[in-house]
């Protein structure tokens, strides 16, 4: 048995965001433990800090390695993540290496088991994403988490295929005509294609356990046949791992998978690599020569993918694989994945946090303003009620009942208010269920269903391009539509707060005005993703009526989840709007009902006055006492920018 797969010393560049990640939530519990024990309404913190939380818990950064066959993807992946187990563990080398996309992610209590989802699924009408709530109908293997050598053979069944006939590889998308155009061949020849669909690899991992997961693409041939990956899982990818042959640069091939599959907005979160430098690696040129010739080849590259050249790196997997498992450092270095590490790294850890950080900040910002808000408004009001009873001193009992009658009068006044807040009320829960209508996306999606129906039966797959940017332009009136009624909404909201602030003596903020802007860009980055991909490259691959249908139900997920992410920003906006109203309505008929009281003591008892008087003093100090350890424990929380932890 090998040893247990733990990070290599150089790894430790990924691992510094679960450290960043460990310290937040600790934060962020130590603050919630605190606000739970104090005095404030939970209707003013509870709901975002427990927001923050989950946003952190969940959070996940997929790495994907994409590339053309035999470009050394697999052995990447290995020298980045499997270096320390002694061995090779993916398949990779000479010959038929992985044939299906591979998904490696730690998941707790699922440890050292590999699923394997059957070729034939495809020709269902079932996304894998829905394949992957019935697991099962995938094949398990399951090996011991810390045996490496098991993993690895289990990892072998990557390579498996089967022999269909032509017309059955046609049907699942494999194997076209177009690959080899001027050899014509019978549909009922036999042909060679992968065994599997999908594979999971779920295992125990130091680095996947802070939330890195990678995915590990087949070629172009199987990248085409599956539109999901191109449309769903690369696109949310938080780095994508393009490879090329050093000795080659781009081939035709390459730059079709570039072109078609990645696209504009994959390049801007894409790392080149020229793996197979030590092909280049000529003893009888010297190493000034071989770095000029490697340097080249990258700014070629550059040059012709329009990236920058800090993000091309030529290295060796392979030599950063057999440096890893034999210690050697200085064939590491000369390996170049060490700076292929470093940046992706950053990657993993730097920019997340920086994405995470910026919600972090506003959140917390925001949730500590209403809180003091509310804090100010019970002072003030603590503060009123002892001058008011201070005036008393001296004064006749006939005084104390006046103000008692004053004090009822207002009680009435708040009644009033109330009145107005239950109506406020009221009608923002109808407005909001009209935000929710307007956000319905059922006409967009019946555009696609109906031409799901329509190509299942049609001989010439046409109209796809059509029937999606159709459906793009309805759920985009849609937010146009539902925008125009939050406005309407915020106006109301702002009215009420303005009425009350002024009639009634609340402090409520006016909301903030909400655009649907996150919800927005994703529907046009699914617009360009679905018009680049339908293009005409894939009109063979869409005469197929189960891929036709696998690209149509993609894009019917991918319009539902837009859907719901506009409506769950419609109802925090919302949420967030009214929380201080409520919370100060809550706290003004405690206010009120602890002024009443007050007065109703002072009338009936002599030397209750003065007990009042302090009772309300030591109120206010203690009010005072609460915002200042409320700053201090919102700065221990929310921190000026960190430094991350140095790498060892």
């Amino acid at each position: 048995m090998t040893d247990p797969i733990r990070p290599t010393p150089s790894s430790n560049n990924w691992s510094r965001f679960g450290a960043w990640r460990d310290q937040r939530l600790a934060r962020l519990s130590a603050l919630a433990g605190w606000l739970a024990d104090s005095s404030l309404d939970p209707g003013l913190w509870r709901e975002p800090l427990a927001e923050l939380e989950r946003r952190l818990q969940r959070d996940q950064a997929q790495l994907a390695f994409v590339a053309e066959l035999s470009r050394g993807k697999s052995e990447l992946i290995n020298a980045l993540f499997f270096g320390s187990s002694g061995q090779r563990v993916l398949p990779a080398g000479a010959g038929r290496t992985t044939m299906c996309p591979l998904e490696i992610y730690s998941e707790p209590g699922q440890s050292g088991v590999l699923r394997l989802l059957p070729i034939e699924t495809r020709a269902e009408s079932r996304l894998l994403s829905d394949w992957k709530s019935r697991l099962q109908e995938w094949q398990e293997h399951s090996f011991a988490a810390d045996d490496a050598v098991a993993m690895s053979r289990a990892l072998q069944r990557l390579c498996d295929t089967i022999r269909v006939p032509l017309a059955k590889a046609r049907e699942l998308g494999l194997h076209l005509d177009e690959e080899q155009p001027d050899s014509p061949r019978s549909p009922d020849e036999q042909v060679e294609i992968p065994r599997w669909r999908h594979a999971l690899l779920s295992i125990e991992h130091p680095l996947l356990a802070q939330g890195i997961s990678v995915l590990d693409t087949p070629g172009l041939n199987a990248l085409g046949a599956e539109p999901e990956l191109t449309l769903s899982l690369i696109p949310s990818a938080a780095a994508v791992v393009f490879l090329l042959g050093a000795d080659a640069g781009v081939t035709r091939s390459d730059l079709q998978l570039w072109t078609e599959h990645i696209g504009a907005a994959g390049r801007e979160r894409s790392f080149v690599v020229l793996n197979k430098i030590d092909m280049l690696w000529d003893p009888l040129r010297s190493s000034a020569e071989v770095q000029a010739q490697i340097r080249r080849q990258c700014e070629s590259v550059a040059q012709t993918l329009q990236v920058p050249l800090s993000r091309v790196f030529a290295l060796s997997a392979h030599k950063g694989l057999l440096a890893r498992i034999h210690g050697d450092d200085t064939l590491l270095q000369r390996s170049g994945l060490p700076q292929l590490e470093a940046a992706l790294g950053e990657c993993a850890d730097r920019e997340r946090r920086e994405w995470l950080d910026g919600s972090w900040r506003a959140t917390l910002l925001d949730t500590r303003q209403r809180l003091e808000r509310d804090i100010d408004a019970r002072v003030r009001q603590s503060d009123e009620q002892r001058l008011e009873l201070e005036a008393l001193r001296g004064k006749s009992k006939q005084a104390v009942a006046a103000l008692l009658q004053r004090a009822n009068a207002e009680r009435h006044e708040f009644d009033a208010a109330l009145g107005l807040v239950q109506a406020v009320q009221a009608i923002n829960t109808r407005q909001l269920t009209q935000v929710a209508e307007l956000l319905d996306a059922s006409r967009a999606l019946l555009r696609l269903e109906n031409l799901r129906r329509q190509l299942r039966s049609s001989l010439l797959k046409t109209g796809l391009r059509t029937a999606l940017s159709e459906a793009c332009d309805e759920f985009g009136l849609c937010m146009n539509r539902a925008e125009s009624l939050l406005e309407e909404n915020q106006s109301m909201l702002a009215g009420a707060c303005i009425r009350l602030n002024n009639e009634f003596a609340f402090s409520v903020p006016l909301p903030k005005a909400l655009r649907l802007d996150g919800a927005r860009l994703d529907l046009e980055a699914m617009r360009a993703d679905y018009m680049r991909f339908a293009g005409a490259v894939q009109w063979l691959r869409l005469q197929s009526t189960a891929y036709a249908d696998r690209v149509l139900l993609s894009a019917q997920a991918r319009l539902r989840a837009i859907q719901e992410r506009a409506v769950a920003d419609a109802e925090h906006w919302n949420r967030a709007a009214l929380a201080s109203l409520q919370a100060q309505t809550r706290e003004r008929r405690r206010s009120v009902r602890r002024r009443l009281a007050n007065l109703q003591q002072v009338a009936q008892a002599d030397g209750e006055l003065t007990l009042r008087i302090e009772q309300l003093r030591e109120r206010s100090g203690q009010l005072r006492d609460l915002r200042k350890q409320l700053r201090n424990r919102f700065e221990l929380a929310l921190p000026g920018a960190e430094a991350l932890p140095a790498a060892a």
